[in-house]
């Protein structure tokens, strides 16, 4: 490691050692202990046409981490990771950068601003901190990086309320970053990140939507009528994430309960997704969540290339 990686205030040091704090939910939430309540079917995810994924296939931990910290001699015995030299470099970056809002063991210590936002008593509360702690350190890590503005519009997370077409009723919240004008290419840079409160999507919940599955043709085109065979929380969520980052074109999404993240690709064509296993909030063993989160977006805006978009699924299949 390079005398400016190893720096006590470098962002690779940041990055490395930054943790999302616990939050503290109010009393009265729902208290889930592995799988939310069933949610009731939601209309508007019924499609005229089929959503195109077929294949759900693992990204391994050991993998990713090695192609955000190891050496290049290893990356290159790894099925993902190119390029990492590239990445690291970028990080060099020796100068103290008051707004990366996430503590860091020798550089920042949870503050009163900071604290006021652990404390949760609804959603409203759960997206303003999922905004400010880890969302906004994030874009200003990207930002770091790049030597722009903190105030740069764009490289910043838009907040999108997804909302019924039928009675206004919100649905659920997606945050963007990349190009907000419709699509022209069939891959854009950027990433949507579905965001879901702890009371609403267990670890259950998360620990079936990131498992290997094959959907049938047209599985998840319609949630079945009969009551007994309803799609489960794991497969809303999966039309959720298809249909976020279909309309937008961004081939890399999260899924997250702040508790719990899962980092996934789709392939060109949308017929295959890769995904890992839920990494739990205050893992920093290895690696943290803001450094994968930081790893993640980089690679979905093509600044460099080292992990590649899930392969898509024969034709025929």
């Amino acid at each position: 490691m390079s005398d400016d990686e190893s720096a006590p205030n470098s962002l690779t040091n940041y990055l490395s050692q930054a943790y999302l704090p616990a939050l503290i939910f109010d009393e009265d939430l729902p208290k889930v202990r592995h799988a939310a309540p069933q949610w009731p079917p939601i209309q508007e995810l019924d499609m005229d046409r089929p959503r195109l994924v077929r294949i759900v296939s693992e990204i391994p931990l050991l993998a990713l981490q090695n192609a955000i910290q190891l050496c290049p001699l290893t990356l290159a015995l790894t099925s993902h990771a190119t390029d990492y030299a590239s990445f690291e470099s970028r990080l060099k970056v020796d100068w103290k950068n008051t707004r990366l809002t996430l503590p860091s063991p020798g550089m920042t210590v949870l503050n009163r601003s900071t604290m006021s936002h652990l404390v949760v008593n609804g959603e409203v509360d759960f997206l303003a901190a999922l905004e400010y702690l880890i969302l906004g350190t994030t874009a200003e890590a990207v930002r770091t990086i790049e030597r722009r503005p903190f105030d740069e519009d764009e490289l910043s997370f838009s907040r999108i309320c997804v909302s019924s077409a039928r009675n206004t009723r919100r649905l659920w919240t997606v945050y963007t970053f990349g190009p907000q004008t419709p699509p022209t290419n069939i891959v854009r840079p950027g990433i949507a990140i579905l965001a879901l409160p702890p009371w609403m999507l267990g670890a259950g919940d998360l620990q079936e939507f990131s498992s290997r599955r094959k959907f049938q043709r047209n599985e998840l085109e319609k949630e079945p009528q009969a009551p007994s065979k309803p799609w489960s929380n794991a497969t809303k969520v999966w039309a959720m994430v298809y249909d976020s980052c279909r309309v937008s074109g961004y081939r890399w999404f999260v899924v997250t309960t702040y508790d719990k993240w899962v980092f996934g690709t789709w392939s060109l064509e949308w017929s295959g997704a890769d995904v890992t296993e839920p990494i739990p909030f205050d893992r920093t063993r290895g690696m943290s969540v803001v450094q994968i989160l930081t790893f993640w977006l980089e690679c979905a805006r093509n600044k460099s290339r080292y992990w590649r978009i899930s392969a898509d699924v024969p034709r025929g299949y």
